[in-house]
């Protein structure tokens, strides 16, 4: 990767950035809205480590202050994060989050229990996304915090090491399964409103990466540029209500299972 010259945005905006990947793939075009090219991704990585970025993890961020800093989150647990994701970040000697959501896990197309044994081992930090991908605000908080508990004691009982971050399915949290992940043991929650994370707040914003976010792009956000982040806020407030309606309306258009929901 040829060198990149560092440019200060003129407008900065306070905190870091948490990028929030799902699914890589080995071709360099795809038409899924989630899925990003390896080589793309190796270029993000090769970015940071070019400009000399402290990628560090969720636990450690709010005690630490660096301009140049970033993380690293993978969700769904896809066998594409063992498979691709995992040797990228190896190879630049970097780490990230990888939240699985134990029900699928050994299931095809998922990550296994002895990958995220050797992920575990390498220094990637495993984290909870749920114990099944559904909506858990549709469940009463009882239930709710049953399904985060079994999720938890199932990654610490696999891996043995302490799991201490969630990343709600969909990006979908309120103030009712933000307190049950809490009463289950999570210090870090993960949310998808797109915007930098601070210690102070009570979720960890995250900004999503898509299969068209230039490397113009995520340089822009990696320095904290307001345009980009402000573009991408707006957006998301428009959406916000449209999204809410279909959620509610025709759930299944989001990919939201709510027979398991029901259950």
């Amino acid at each position: 990767m040829a060198a990149h010259k560092l440019i200060t945005p003129r407008f900065a905006v306070r905190g870091l950035p948490v990028f929030m990947y799902h699914d890589l793939c080995a071709l360099p075009a795809t038409q899924a809205r989630y899925t990003t090219p390896l080589t793309v991704f190796r270029e993000h990585l090769a970015f940071l480590r070019e400009q000399q970025f402290a990628v560090m993890q969720l636990s450690g961020f709010a005690s630490q202050s660096c301009v140049r800093s970033a993380v690293l989150t993978f969700d769904d647990g896809l066998a594409s994060h063992y498979e691709l994701a995992f040797p990228a970040l190896l190879e630049q000697r970097l780490a990230a989050t990888f939240f699985v959501t134990t029900a699928l896990v050994d299931s095809p197309g998922y990550l296994t229990w002895s990958q995220l044994r050797e992920m575990c081992a390498a220094g990637m930090t495993i984290g909870s996304h749920g114990h099944r991908h559904i909506d858990y605000t549709g469940l009463p908080t009882a239930a709710a915090q049953s399904e985060l508990l079994r999720s938890r004691m199932e990654l610490e009982d696999r891996l043995g090491t302490p799991a201490t971050t969630f990343s709600a399915p969909y990006g979908f949290l309120n103030h009712a399964l933000i307190l049950a992940a809490r009463n289950t043991g999570f210090r870090h929650i993960c949310s998808s409103q797109p915007w930098l994370a601070t210690p102070e707040a009570e979720t960890i914003s995250r900004l999503a990466i898509y299969c068209d976010t230039s490397l113009a792009e995520f340089s822009a956000l990696a320095m904290r540029s307001a345009w980009p982040l402000l573009a991408r806020r707006t957006r998301n407030v428009l959406l916000h209500l449209p999204k809410q309606i279909l959620l509610r309306t025709s759930p299944r258009k989001l990919g939201v299972n709510v027979g398991e929901a029901a259950k």
